[in-house]
């Protein structure tokens, strides 16, 4: 054993009870620009991907909004009838699925055809009954609650300078309903921490948009009640103002809510590790060397505690919901679909349940760089075995390990996701260089790695996991233990189940 290795002792006899959590804490976002087709952001090479081309960087911010204007490719709407999708989809289990993004504040719903595909004045993007229809219908096919996010664009304006009006979304709502489904959950705007380039009225200011939230939350409340309100969807962060550039200028969250009457019932917020290659002139980019950081790693806690402050404040009581979260904004990095992210999702995940409770909002489902799925053939991404496997193993009731979180041994616990007396343990080396040894009970043992960390293969117990081209699951066994010690490699994650022997 190397003299700077970790050693662990695991005692479930020790462990005690924190919370329950929400069953449908991995949720994910399907992008109302997927729904509608329209612009996403321009696919990495494979040679970004595996890290063998450097994307290309500039130094004046005017060049880079130039290039970022160059980084927007026209997308098709998304198939989700397909039967690959729907098949991964569904695996995780029960999901509450956003439909949103910055194109939802400026989308059209036209369930007549009158358009014929082409945006009104005050709107950039035209929703049609069809494309609803496939995702009511793949929400039900899934198990899925829904959670949408409004347009307010200045085409929802009174005399496109007025108050917001609710004709637009009550098509949205009316039809919904008359499908014999519902609308769960709504925000209002997505991301007000940000109202140039919206499609706003002229000079819209936070007071309107106060002013604007309270008449969309009266409007939901009276003639929807069943519809809990979500917000404020915020995007701002300590980390972003600190680092300066383009995120330093977002809206303060603090500032809004102050200007909005009506509590939300869930109190919500996004929360990226840090900014993409794509946009590492706004601030707060992350380069490759420390994405398995103590720091990095515990980036979105931050986000969590900062916006607990506000919501105790403002909304207190409210569960928390990320409702947009992946590696990075801007599309994710280019080592967003390799196996070094499901390091970073599996961590957040288990993390998040230990400090509070509430949802994750992976973003996205299978669009660009950070997507579960591959955007063009649908095909598991790395994070999303490390994803399944926590919903398959881990129960609903999170414990307290008593181990402090410290390079190579991010330990957590929770109870037994196959109904049996035990627990599932959480176990992350995310040392590079480090083994770490575990002292451990019977158990079974799910070991996820990689040849490399910016391999599209991830492994587990060593073997390839490879899924059917038609979506089929393979089996995802664990080797059993006799109690004794076990080595984890550097960068790892691991579950281990348990028996129960108190």
């Amino acid at each position: 054993m190397s003299s700077m290795s970790i050693e662990l002792t695991l005692n479930p006899e020790k462990l005690e009870a924190i919370r329950e959590m929400d069953p449908r804490v991995q949720s994910y976002n399907i992008e109302m620009t997927e729904l509608t087709g329209g612009t996403f952001w321009v696919p990495y090479t494979p040679e970004q991907i595996s890290g063998e081309e450097a994307f290309p960087t500039c130094d004046k911010m005017e060049d880079m909004m130039k290039m970022l204007a160059g980084m927007q490719t026209k997308v098709p709407a998304i198939n989700l009838y397909d039967e690959k999708i729907r098949s991964f989809a569904k695996a995780f289990g029960p999901v509450v699925i956003r439909f949103s993004g910055s194109w939802a504040t400026r989308t059209y719903y036209d369930f007549d055809g009158h358009t014929g595909g082409k945006a009104p004045e005050g709107f950039e993007f035209v929703l049609t009954k069809e494309q609803w229809q496939g995702a009511l219908d793949f929400v039900k096919a899934v198990n899925g609650q829904i959670l949408v996010s409004v347009a307010n664009s200045f085409g929802v304006h009174e005399d496109h300078t007025g108050a917001w009006m609710p004709e637009q979304a009550e098509i949205l709502w009316k039809y919904t309903e008359e499908q014999g489904m519902k609308i769960e959950y709504a925000e209002f705007m997505n991301e007000p921490n940000m109202l140039n380039g919206m499609c706003l009225p002229d000079g819209y200011t936070l007071d309107d948009y106060g002013r604007d939230y309270d008449l969309f939350a009266k409007w939901l409340r009276e003639n929807h009640p069943e519809t809990k309100l979500v917000g404020p969807c915020s995007a701002e962060n300590e980390r972003g103002a600190a680092a300066g550039g383009m995120a330093a200028l977002l809206l303060g969250t603090e500032d809004i809510m102050k200007r909005c009457k009506e509590a939300p019932d869930y109190y919500s917020y996004h929360s990226y590790n840090g900014i993409s290659e794509r946009g590492q002139m706004f601030g707060a980019h992350f380069d490759f060397d420390a994405v398995t950081s103590e720091y990095y790693l515990g980036a979105t806690m931050e986000d969590l505690h900062y916006n607990e402050t506000i919501r105790d404040k403002y909304a207190p009581g409210a569960e928390m919901w990320v409702t947009e979260s992946a590696d990075a904004a801007c599309g994710g990095n280019t080592w967003g679909p390799t196996f070094v992210e499901t390091i970073r999702y599996v961590d957040e995940l288990a993390r998040f349940n230990v400090n509070t409770k509430g949802i994750i909002f992976h973003n996205t489902l299978a669009s660009s760089a950070y997507g579960l799925l591959d955007a063009d053939t649908h095909m598991p991404r790395p994070q999303y075995w490390g994803a399944l496997l926590y919903s398959r193993l881990a129960g609903t009731t999170v414990y307290d390990t008593k181990e402090e979180i410290r390079e190579g041994a991010h330990v957590y616990a929770q109870s037994r996701k196959d109904g049996e007396k035990g627990f599932c343990y959480v176990i992350i080396n995310n040392s590079r260089e480090e083994e770490t040894l575990v002292h451990v009970p019977a158990c079974v043992q799910y070991t996820l790695s990689a040849d490399s960390l910016r391999s599209q293969e991830i492994k587990l117990n060593g073997n390839v996991i490879a899924s059917g081209e038609d979506g089929t699951i393979p089996e995802l066994k664990g080797e059993e233990k006799e109690a004794g010690t076990i080595t984890l490699a550097p960068c790892t994650v691991t579950y281990l189940v348990v028996g129960d022997e108190r």
